[in-house]
């Protein structure tokens, strides 16, 4: 509604960047035709406040808290054509809160229990401040397991569990709920069989997060129809949601499938390798490496302004969907030749590959198989001022080497 207010008319085409009202776009010409102003949400709030009054003094109430969990005396169902039995809705339990705790939302905290966000992380937390073992396997995880790796993550933080003595590795099996990951540091491998839902990553700060297809899946999304094929083609399952690594400052995901939209968005510092991805990839990207040994979505690098990704493209067919008004793309065997980093490239690429295949990908296996890596089969791409310094630079060595 809010954005309704400032001029939004419901086109559905956010994730396209074609805003015909100029407000989810990064094009200059969409964006001029954008006419909203802060006084225009002004009135939508003050508007939407006076309703609520409106709707509270019908009733005899004078604020909200008056009415909160007092749905049985405010509410009242028509009796006459009355078709349905309203009764379980209406006539509620009273709640034993008082007016002071209505008026104070923040208050809730002291009344209201909250379950863990994933009960498998706090057993195991639990145990590991207790000194248990900090290597576990075939660990089963469930939708309802969210944000796994934070709470350990932050008992580490606060030197709760003691990480001097090991790292800590686990190995899980199943399907993770949201945020799988989530704020991992470092000393934590955290390796799932399966799939996570999205947001993979996020906030990555200095862990390892490993996740692959389970033995024997069926895969999805556009992998092939034949599940014969699937279970011998990994790369082809979309194992991953969208927005992985958001805000990731260190660390490394390795994805041995697809994952889906977004994928590294805002980024500042995380290294990932990634079989395929959605549009989006590497978004307001500002740090980090991304290598993508599969296909890509539109709008690729899209307000990338630091960092770098590789992406392994024979037949030059990802050129199209990069956002060329942020980055550039050069074949890898160009850039090694005439850039003084190119071995440091290379090596680079080879380091991730090489952790790639032990986490389990025949991609990247193949890849390193023949010893030289096929670098004319690979892209380099960097934000344009990163692309364009480079750029710069190589002449003026070339003539002080003169």
């Amino acid at each position: 509604a809010m954005l309704v207010a400032v001029g939004c008319d419901m086109a559905r085409q956010c994730h396209l960047d074609t805003c015909p009202t100029g407000i989810a776009t990064q094009r200059e010409d969409l964006r001029a035709k954008f006419t909203g102003t802060p006084e225009q949400v002004e009135r939508f709030v003050l508007a939407l406040a006076e309703d609520v009054r409106r709707e509270l003094a019908a009733i005899g109430a004078r604020s909200i808290g008056e009415v909160v969990g007092e749905a049985r005396r405010f509410l009242r169902a028509a009796a006459t054509g009355r078709t349905l039995d309203l009764a379980p809705l209406l006539r509620l339990p009273r709640w034993p809160a008082d007016a002071a705790r209505r008026a104070d939302p923040e208050r809730a905290r002291e009344v209201v229990d909250r379950p863990p966000a994933s009960p498998l992380e706090r057993r195991l937390v639990e145990e590991l401040r207790a000194g248990g073992s900090r290597v576990r396997d075939g660990l089963a995880i469930t939708t309802a397991d969210r944000s796994f790796g934070a709470e350990l993550s932050g008992a580490m933080e606060r030197g709760e569990i003691d990480a001097r003595d090991g790292l800590i590795r686990l190995g899980l099996r199943g399907s993770a709920g949201q945020s799988f990951g989530a704020f991992t540091c470092a000393g934590v491998t955290l390796t799932l069989e399966g799939q996570a839902n999205d947001y993979v990553g996020k906030g990555l700060g200095g862990g390892t997060i490993v996740l692959r297809p389970a033995a024997g899946a069926s895969g999805g999304g556009a992998a092939p129809a034949d599940p014969e094929v699937l279970v011998h083609r990994p790369e082809a399952q979309a194992i991953a949601g969208n927005v992985c690594l958001y805000g990731a400052t260190a660390g490394r995901l390795h994805v041995v499938g697809r994952a889906g939209m977004r994928f590294a968005i805002r980024n500042s510092g995380a290294e990932a390798v990634v079989e395929g991805i959605g549009p989006h990839g590497c978004e307001y990207m500002t740090g980090g490496t991304v290598v993508v040994l599969g296909p890509i979505g539109a709008n690729f690098g899209a307000g990338m302004t630091g960092g770098r990704a590789f992406l392994y493209d024979p037949a030059g067919r990802h050129a199209a969907l990069l956002h060329t008004a942020s980055v550039g793309a050069v074949r890898l065997a160009a850039a090694v030749h005439e850039r003084s980093d190119g071995a440091a490239l290379v090596a680079d690429l080879r380091r991730l590959l090489e952790a790639h295949a032990e986490a389990g990908s025949p991609t990247a296996a193949r890849l390193l198989a023949g010893g030289a890596l096929p670098l004319g089969d690979f892209w380099l791409v960097e934000p344009v001022a990163t692309a364009a310094a480079s750029a710069a630079t190589e002449p003026a060595r070339s003539a002080a080497g003169s």
